[in-house]
């Protein structure tokens, strides 16, 4: 699609939510059984498919920059639901929204009145404190709403130094992310944990 200009970015699949952080999501979500899911960044919908697997009442808004994953992932969850022979899993393609376009753009015009249970963080790494920030001030989460952020190890660049780069086309969003880590630590109403699981996973809890 890249070699077609089909998407506005060449993806590869490590770019993807992976099947073990697909259950990890899929099981908070079964636990929380959220209302409304927010997830920041969908790519080919691996996550937003797992969390709708995971609480059939769920509605799942997913914010993704690219037009052409939208009509992509909407044609794959549309014909998963109408081959499905479980009847939660056949109301999936109605209860995911879709909103292109970057995502602090899009956030802000979210709204407030319909706030969400979980978070899903895991598009640009440079913004990933205005995610939440937006979050914060547009009054998007509900009461005891989690925000779940990927990539928060990020190979473990935030906390080696340069000379360790293997990649150093990547100390840009490393530094970002030990930025955002340290944010959201001294932070007077975030509360987080960092798993070491895959490429770093955090849950945050905003105490308001």
């Amino acid at each position: 699609e890249w070699e077609e200009q089909k998407t506005m970015f060449a993806y590869g699949e490590e770019m993807s939510t992976d099947p073990l952080e697909a259950q990890f999501i899929k099981a908070l979500t079964t636990m929380k059984q959220p209302r409304r899911v927010l997830e920041v960044g969908m790519f080919t919908g691996y996550g937003a498919a797992a969390m709708l697997e995971g609480a059939p009442s769920t509605t799942v808004v997913s914010l993704e920059i690219d037009p052409y994953l939208k009509t992509w992932v909407s044609e794959c969850v549309a014909q998963a639901s109408e081959a499905s022979t479980n009847p939660e899993l056949k109301t999936a393609f109605e209860r995911l929204e879709i909103i292109t376009g970057p995502a602090l753009d899009t956030m802000p015009n979210l709204p407030s009145d319909q706030p969400f249970d979980l978070v899903f963080v895991d598009a640009n790494k440079s913004e990933y404190r205005r995610y939440i920030e937006l979050l914060l001030e547009h009054k998007l989460l509900a009461p005891g709403a989690q925000i779940v952020v990927d990539n928060t190890l990020y190979c473990g660049i935030p906390y080696t130094e340069p000379t360790m780069d293997a990649q150093p086309a990547r100390r840009e969003f490393g530094n970002a992310i030990r930025e955002f880590n340290l944010w959201v630590k001294e932070h007077p109403n975030l509360r987080q944990v960092i798993l070491p699981m895959r490429d770093g996973v955090s849950i945050v809890v905003h105490d308001a």
